[in-house]
């Protein structure tokens, strides 16, 4: 560490030329890019420079020369890199790195050969190899480094023997210096090694490790399957279920297009605004969506193709259909318009057929006489089964679906009758026991319907069933006789619409469906993999998984309560007879699961399982917190992004780079053409969309669309939550609730499709150019060719399509890749959207490694010859990703910085008075021409790849704080890189928008983060509630509310009184319209900003005061020493804090803060506080006289002798000696306890030479002469009573510190 006195001449001041105005100061500071491309120029230079220098200390060490001055002056004459680089942080940076990497590298390769010819059979030998590459990259550090000192090391920053002795210059110490250097340099090697080890391993290895024989590579493998999309699964398994889920998404696009024109057909002749109180229409239109229903399950599928298991339905009855047409006509439907309806509806019929189909062609002979049976007759059973019970349930009560009370009072009077006597309360509550434990099947059962299933009592069996003799006491809504099924279905809220009968009937059916045809293909690939001599998925027996999978596996049971045996009936509720009865009539037949008892790896079994099972019952306080923190977090969030018209435009515009990082650019490699086709694909209820609806679903099943990523976060949310169950029932909110969830519903369309049109069009550009890029070295379609790893590839649509689509999923972000327990971490209180930045960190990855692969990428010929295809690709790509992350960011700030003649000072200055959460962002500086004042546009808010450069910005902005200290980089380059790791925590462990809220409120009291005032503490009980209330709404208002009030007050006259805000601001049209793209320019006011940073500094210096106040008064026995101990800590906390905010004082006045403000607000502190901060000078904590009183009283109250009295006269001194330390300084120099260390001597003859000695130290800083009006006799010594009491405290301090080389003694 350096001396005191070399410490107080580098005040790290900043000179700026008088002669310019502020505003006006030329910055002729280098570039970024420019420093730290000189940087690796001169990081070459470097190496032998290091390596010379060495030698050179070794001979002054020996001869006592100075040669070692004399190499650093000749390269320093011959690099022409170094001075430039020195320049900016990132020139030093990049100099150091090179420096270090280069020679480290090379060394530890070498040593690694040489291992690995020596250790060659031994056992151990890979740690011993390992340990002599880290060895040898230690070596090259400590000789090839060219200035240790100006590097620094990590023990600089936390202490130990690996810190750099900067006091003595000597070829000793040098030499001591480069050694542990490479100490460090060797750990850090070997740190790194290991996780890029790691790293490899689970890029490379990640389908193996979890069969390793080695423990740690099981390890890894568990580990990093919480970080991949397919979790513990196998990449076989994740791509069938994805298909899967894919061809779901397309089954249910079919349904939810079939009801939007249905829907819209219908609002043309019911409008949807009506008088108030008239609840006709509403009657009329339910009517005629109940006769559509009929109409739509009219007919039966054709018999001759039910043989074969095929099902297509013949046309719907027309006599039905004809009398829907006629009403239809005669409320005002235009031809056209039915014919739209009728259309929809064979469609929808089309796609159920082709469902039906799917479970029918996969049945044995004897189970498809039975399925033949069942889609003759019962087929409209199994769709048909919509209830307002099921789907309107509530954690209230009260508001929890209620039957007509009508249909129960038949059904007791029922009950009653068949047994007499039975009492009409008793009747009544057989009655609610049967509807609140009835339930719908569970999967496609041959040999029971599919409707509702309840207990009946024994008594009732012969009034209501058809046949009572095969009753065993559960029933069937199949089983009732005709007059007692109407009075069941009114009992439960039949639900007989069209548009529900098409997306609840066709998302049941494609469900069952497209998970069997998953079963299926799995025990299809999984054959076929064992056929090739590959690991299958599966195992039919235990001995073969043991030998398949080691130890990670168990048995697939996707039914462990027989509930879906059961018809989905919970056999807990059912008396022993009942159960035994019902698991012996439900024998499962035909739709058999192919998986059932077989063995599989653990992730595996786990996905199989979470697919036929639902989470069981939570308990009331699982509830409340869903209702009271996760509902809230989701509707805050979808106020914040869905329900937001200026955050739908920003969503749309930066979704934009996705593209641009691909190397696609929009008008050029993404044509007109392609944009005008991906526009017409999208789901939307916008003019020109829903035209290509078939193009749509089958990227769908490619996986590329509807995979938003802030979509996925909420709606899994809102699943986790059960939004439209939890505060909502038919005869409750459902009403009242309508309106806001189709709002919900529409905004979330047009959500997904601003992400949507970016990845069609990105899928259509990447097919397109693929298909160019094998035609210009002549690979046309139909031809093949033989690929690096010796497959032959023939060149066809599907595989262009499936190809782009891959790139389309792996580089842009798509929430069906996002992990497990990423997805996991909605479910906490923080986090707002999480899934995005870390699909930004997955897919900004695959990016480069595409790219990366497509330059590589080979492709042999028929004849022979070998060509790369895709390599103009990968270099666009490559090309695409640099320019969308760092130029155009880079080119932004540079280019307004020259424009508005920006500082570096200012942009140093700019960021401490920018938001909190913009310190880090990419900000572009904009100068008032009138006022010279400094405005900024955060580009980080429109930046999709902001996760990913924000970190390195840290590290840049933390080594650049760091210049001022003589501690080297390497300490302030590892602070950096800690900074951007929390800057890229920071979404997934930051408080959620509701709960920082609630946060302020219950736990901050009343304060935000910012230091912003919720509430007056004064204020009545009325008067914060509101407080409160209102904070907690604002955390849920949707639609910018703030922003377009600014719009509103911009579009204002320059004469209206109205046109500013409650604060008095005044708002420009021009600037808020420009934030709608997130380009609003944000004045920044270190007036107001530096009114906080007083605040702050207030605060923190009672903080440092608590240091030592708590401590030393504990109650206790304190020794001198603990006090000492209490007062350097305190005084460090108090130089930190004041240290900062002379950083913020002299960064208003770069900013132009006037002298007026500056004096009113600079008020808040004493006027002693303000010099100093003026002057650059530390003030210390001096202990009062009532903390010196409480010492003594503490004393006196334990009987022990007063500590302070030992303590003082060190207090003393170290206050006389740090009050003259610079606040220029990074952090006060270490002070040695001199308790501890045995310097305190307690004699009170001064030595003047010591004395003298720091006088000059203090020289220019203190102001004052220690000896000035002091008579000094010829003996040198002089009484300490004699000198003043500055004076004595100097003096003190020099007696107990002289042989303490950190001050200079």
């Amino acid at each position: 560490m350096a001396s005191f006195g070399d410490q107080l001449t580098d005040t790290g001041e900043v000179k700026v030329d008088e002669g310019l105005s502020f505003g006006e100061q030329i910055d002729d500071s280098p570039s970024n890019i420019g420093t730290f491309m000189a940087g690796i120029g001169s990081g070459f230079f470097k190496i032998p420079e290091g390596v010379v220098s060495l030698g050179a200390t070794l001979i002054d060490l020996g001869a006592g020369t100075d040669t070692a001055t004399e190499v650093e002056e000749f390269f320093a004459d011959i690099n022409p890199f170094d001075e430039y680089a020195q320049q900016t942080t990132a020139g030093r940076i990049s100099e150091l790195l090179v420096n270090l990497a280069v020679p480290a590298g090379l060394a530890a390769k070498t040593a690694g050969k040489l291992a690995d010819v020596a250790l060659a059979g031994k056992k151990g030998g890979k740690y011993l190899k390992f340990g002599a590459q880290a060895g040898a990259a230690g070596v090259a550090d400590a000789i090839a480094i060219a200035d240790v000192e100006e590097a620094g090391t990590l023990g600089d920053l936390v202490g130990g023997i690996t810190a750099i002795d900067r006091e003595s210059d000597n070829p000793q110490t040098e030499l001591l210096n480069r050694l542990k250097f490479g100490t460090e340099g060797a750990l850090f090697t070997a740190g790194l090694s290991g996780l890029f080890t790691a790293s490899k391993r689970l890029a490379t290895e990640g389908k193996n490790l979890r069969f390793s024989n080695s423990k740690f590579n099981r390890f890894l493998d568990k580990f990093g399957s919480k970080f991949r999309a397919r979790a513990g699964k196998t990449q076989e398994f994740f791509d069938a279920e994805t298909a899967s889920i894919g061809e779901r998404a397309a089954d249910v696009n079919i349904a939810e297009n079939a009801g939007f024109t249905i829907q819209k057909q219908m609002d043309k002749i019911f409008p949807r605004i009506k008088r108030v109180g008239d609840q006709l229409p509403d009657v009329k239109r339910t009517e005629l969506t109940d006769e559509m229903g009929e109409v739509l399950l009219s007919g039966k599928p054709r018999k001759e193709l039910l043989d074969k298991g095929q099902v297509v339905f013949e046309e719907m009855d027309q006599v039905k259909w004809n009398n829907l047409r006629d009403k239809l006509v005669k409320k005002g439907m235009k031809p056209d318009d039915i014919k739209e309806v009728y259309e929809e509806l064979q469609r929808i019929r089309g796609t159920w057929g082709t469902l039906f189909t799917g479970l029918g062609s996969r049945l044995d002979e004897t189970s498809l006489a039975q399925f033949k049976n069942v889609m003759g007759d019962k087929w409209r059973n199994y769709l048909d089964t919509n209830y307002k019970m099921f789907s309107n349930k509530s954690i209230i009560p009260a508001l929890n679906y209620k039957p007509a009370t009508e249909a129960v009072d038949k059904l007791k009077q029922i009950f009653m009758d068949a047994k007499p006597g039975l009492g009409s309360v008793e009747a009544e509550n057989l009655v609610t026991d049967l509807y609140k434990n009835a339930s719908l099947p569970a999967g496609f059962n041959l040999n029971r319907s599919s409707d509702v299933i309840f207990n009946l009592p024994d008594f009732a069996a012969k009034t209501v069933l058809d046949d009572a003799a095969n009753f065993k006491g559960i029933a069937n809504m199949s089983e009732l006789k005709p007059e007692m099924k109407v009075l069941f279905q009114d009992l439960f809220g039949k639900d007989k619409s069209a548009l529900q009968l098409i997306l609840n009937g066709t998302n049941k059916l494609s469900m069952i469906t497209r998970r069997n045809q998953m079963f299926d293909n799995l025990v299809k690939k999984s054959n076929e993999r064992a056929a090739a001599g590959l690991r299958p998925m599966l195992a039919d027996t235990r001995e073969e998984a043991v030998g398949f999978f080691k130890d990670e596996f168990r048995p697939i049971n996707m039914d462990p309560g027989k509930k879906l045996a059961a018809g989905g009936v919970d056999l807990s509720k059912l008396s022993q007879a009942q159960e035994a009865a019902l698991k012996q009539d439900q024998v499962i037949q035909g739709i058999t699961n192919p998986l059932q008892g077989k063995f599989a790896i653990n992730g595996v079994a786990d996905a199989l399982e979470e697919t036929s099972q639902n989470l069981g019952a939570k308990s009331m306080v699982g509830k409340m917190y869903e209702n009271f923190i996760l509902y809230p977090k989701a509707t805050s969030q979808i106020a914040k992004t869905i329900l937001s018209p200026i955050t739908h435009v920003r969503n749309f515009l930066s979704a934009s780079a996705f593209a641009t990082a691909n190397g696609i650019i929009p008008g050029v490699t993404l044509t007109p053409a392609m944009m005008k086709e991906a526009y017409s694909a999208l789901q939307t209820s916008m003019v020109g969309t829903r035209q290509q609806n078939e193009l749509y679903q089958k990227l769908l099943r490619l996986g590329v669309v509807n995979s938003q990523v802030q979509v996925g976060d909420l709606v899994k949310l809102m699943e986790d939550v059960k939004f439209g169950e939890t505060f909502n029932s038919y005869n409750g909110l459902s009403k009242f609730l309508e309106g806001p969830r189709k709002l919900f519903k529409a905004s979330q369309d047009m959500y997904t499709a601003e992400d949507d049109f970016w990845k069609i069009g990105s899928w259509t550009a990447e097919m397109n150019r693929l298909e160019n890029s094998f035609a210009q070295k002549g690979l046309t379609r139909g031809m093949s060719f033989i690929d690096k790893s010796g497959q032959a590839v023939k060149l066809t649509q599907d595989y262009f399509e499936k190809e782009a689509a891959n790139i389309v999923k792996n580089n842009i972000p798509n929430y069906s890749y996002v992990s497990d327990f990423v997805k996991g971490l909605r479910k906490l209180p923080v986090g707002n959207f999480v899934s995005f930045p870390a699909e930004i960190m997955r897919t900004s990855t695959n990016i480069v490694r595409r790219a990366l692969d497509e330059i590589s990428f080979t492709a042999k010929l028929a004849d022979g010859s070998t060509i790369k295809p895709l390599q103009n690709i990968g270099y666009k790509r490559l090309a695409g990703m640099a320019a969308t992350t760092l130029a155009v960011p880079y080119a932004a700030v540079e280019g307004a910085k020259a424009l508005y003649n920006v500082t570096e000072d200012e942009m140093d200055a700019m960021r401490r008075y920018v938001a909190d959460w913009s310190k880090n962002s990419t900000l572009i500086p904009l100068r008032d021409k009138e006022t010279g004042k400094l405005k900024y546009v955060d580009f980080s808010h429109m930046n999709a790849y902001d996760t990913i450069t924000r970190p390195l910005q840290t590290v840049l902005n933390r080594v650049g704080q760091g210049e001022e200290d003589m501690d080297g980089i390497m300490d302030d380059f590892i602070l950096g890189i800690v900074d951007s790791t929390k800057e890229l925590g920071l979404p997934f462990i930051s408080e959620s928008i509701w709960t920082e809220a609630l946060t302020d409120i219950v736990i901050r009291k009343g304060r935000t983060p910012e230091g912003y005032q919720v509430w007056n503490p004064e204020d009545t009980i009325g008067g914060k509630v509101s407080g409160m209330v209102g904070h907690l709404v604002e955390s849920q208002a949707p639609f910018n509310y703030k922003q377009l009030n600014r719009m509103r007050l911009a579009a204002k006259p320059t004469d209206d009184e109205g046109r500013f805000d409650e604060r008095g601001n005044e708002f420009e049209l021009g600037n808020e319209l420009a934030g709608i793209a997130g380009l609003r320019a944000v004045d920044i006011n270190p007036g107001n900003g530096i009114i906080y940073k007083i605040s702050e500094l207030q605060k923190r210096e009672r903080l440092a005061k608590d240091l030592f106040k708590r401590p030393s008064l504990k109650g206790g026995v304190v020794t001198p020493e603990e006090i000492v101990d209490a007062y350097i800590n305190a005084n460090r906390a108090l130089f930190n804090a004041k240290s900062n905010f002379m950083k913020d004082y002299d960064a208003a006045i770069t900013l132009g803060i006037s002298n007026d403000v500056l004096d009113e607000r600079m008020r808040r502190i004493s006027r002693k506080d303000r010099t100093a901060i003026e002057d650059g000078r530390f003030t210390p904590y001096e202990p009062s006289k009532d903390i010196i009183n409480k010492f003594e009283e503490n004393a006196l109250r334990l009987g022990v002798p007063n500590p302070y009295i030992e303590a003082e006269p060190v207090i003393d001194g170290i206050q006389s000696l740090i009050e003259v330390a610079p606040l220029s300084l990074e952090m006060l120099p270490e002070i040695e306890n001199p308790f501890r260390s045995n310097l305190f001597s307690g004699e009170t003859q001064i030595d003047l030479g010591a004395a003298a000695n720091l006088n000059n130290v203090g020289a220019g800083i203190t102001g004052g002469d220690l000896l000035a009006g002091v008579s000094v006799p010829p003996t040198g010594e002089l009484p300490f009573d004699q000198l003043k009491n500055n004076q004595q405290k100097i003096a003190k301090g020099q007696s107990i510190f002289k042989d303490d080389i950190t001050f200079g003694g």
